[in-house]
């Protein structure tokens, strides 16, 4: 009798192991406080993203000339607005922001310059957007009256990969892309996923920088990392659970020994009631 006991252990442990149910996970969990009233947090001002090579810039020009230009006469903007190369950018996440559609657009090269119509090579990189406007602005006086420029960056991406449910890439059209933002645009993290450990993978001016985010906290919003950069990279790792679904032990051996075991253990039982 003391043999079947230990044999009717031995499978419970196993069926123990084999079955990891699964447990919920929500967001920002930690710091939760107790009080229901409303809390306020100071935060930092966002800073104005800044160009970099490989950005590729749309830039439109807007002038009182447009106006005042008779008929059968020549508008001056139109040089400005007819330049740059043809772009068709959009997200590979369905749903996601994306810039749409073909636009045309100067891509700043290595050195952060880009060939503008009539000023030739001008220097955007390290400049905000608003510094580039003000910067064309002011140099396109000597050609058209009171010139209006705006610009935009059409390949703001994010890449998404992991533990989502549709990894991928996203273009953020209003340069703004938190997390948060990109994790619910790749349709949200399962909870196979593990928001404790997000990692960012970030690239700045010849160096490769890694951070760890924790989603479980409210302390993520103060990160530098929260709010993302064009060309990030956002990974999110498999939590243990998924892990062992994805061992071969688990999935396939293990079941069948635990039936074996199963069928050995009610052989012997039989056996001992006919004894």
């Amino acid at each position: 009798m003391r043999q079947l006991y230990n044999l009717v252990a031995m499978a419970i442990i196993l069926l123990a192991t084999s079955c990891a149910a699964p447990q919920k996970t929500i967001y920002f969990a930690e710091n939760a406080p107790l009080d229901p009233h409303v809390q306020v947090e100071n935060i930092e001002k966002r800073k104005e993203i800044v160009v970099l090579p490989d950005d590729i810039l749309a830039i439109n020009v807007s002038s009182i000339s447009s106006i005042t230009a008779g008929s059968g006469t020549s508008d001056p903007v139109t040089i400005f607005n007819e330049g740059g190369t043809v772009y068709n950018i959009t997200s590979s996440i369905g749903g996601g922001q994306s810039g749409g559609g073909s636009n045309k657009a100067y891509l700043v090269d290595a050195n952060g310059f880009i060939d503008y119509p009539v000023l030739g090579k001008v220097k955007v990189s390290g400049l905000t957007l608003r510094q580039v406007k003000d910067m064309l602005a002011k140099r396109l006086e000597d050609f058209v009256k009171d010139p209006v420029v705006e610009a935009r960056i059409i390949n703001y991406k994010i890449t998404v990969l992991g533990e989502v449910g549709s990894p991928g890439s996203i273009i953020a059209s209003n340069h703004k892309l938190s997390v948060v933002d990109a994790i619910a645009l790749a349709g949200d993290m399962p909870i196979t996923g593990r928001k404790d450990n997000v990692l960012i993978i970030r690239e700045t001016e010849g160096r490769r920088e890694y951070a760890r985010l924790n989603l479980n906290s409210r302390n993520v919003f103060s990160s530098p990392y929260y709010y993302l950069k064009q060309n990030d990279i956002i990974y999110v790792e498999p939590a243990r659970v998924r892990r062992q679904e994805s061992n071969d032990f688990l999935r396939f051996y293990l079941p069948t020994m635990t039936s074996l075991l199963s069928t050995a253990i009610a052989i012997y039982g039989v056996t001992q009631i006919v004894k």
